[in-house]
């Protein structure tokens, strides 16, 4: 039992728990703001050349969470034009992966991880979570591929230049299929 509880008040003192949560709620709150103004298309009309200094922090506070964050790409897509578009989503996507693979890293240290991972049965421990392939092939799949090939290559101490480059290139599909998809709405409605 006290193993249990030790557990859960390192649980509920985490620095990693306590950002989550932080994000989540910050994410409903810029979610609830943007539909209120109107959506992307009307935060571009208010804030102009300047609206991408909005649009992107919210992307990328949007992906970090569980909450879908496509839809913002598509939106870019249909407010920036397709390579415009394509780019911002790039960039906030690539960004929210750094970020999400630096809470796995705190919680590897939030959780004991290390222990954790020697622990694991064979097969976890086989994942190459490591190697390039894994990091980029795994991100396309949908909704989980992102924060599985963020947060989990973080906890597992993979080497961040590593991550860097394997994500830039990781997100590049998903960002030129969402800005499609946004300029090819805008298309079909003209």
């Amino acid at each position: 039992m006290l193993k249990k509880q030790s557990w859960v008040k390192r649980t509920i003192t985490s620095p990693t728990v306590y950002v989550i949560v932080l994000l989540v709620v910050l994410s409903v709150w810029l979610l609830n703001w943007m539909t209120a103004m109107g959506g992307p298309a009307a935060v571009r009309e208010a804030y102009g050349m300047r609206a991408p200094l909005v649009t992107i922090p919210v992307h990328i506070v949007v992906a970090i969470t569980p909450f879908p964050s496509d839809f913002i790409s598509i939106a870019n897509g249909a407010v920036y034009g397709f390579y415009a578009g394509a780019a911002l989503s790039w960039f906030a996507w690539w960004i929210a992966a750094i970020l999400e693979f630096g809470l796995g890293y705190r919680a590897r240290k939030d959780f004991d991880l290390e222990l954790a991972i020697k622990n694991a049965p064979s097969w976890v421990r086989r994942v190459p979570v490591n190697h390039p392939v894994f990091l980029i092939g795994a991100r396309q799949i949908p909704w989980l591929g992102g924060h599985l090939t963020a947060f989990v290559p973080g906890a597992a101490g993979v080497h961040l230049s590593r991550f860097v480059w394997c994500s830039a290139i990781a997100v590049i599909p998903g960002s030129i299929v969402m800005a499609a998809i946004g300029a090819g709405l805008v298309g079909l409605s003209q």
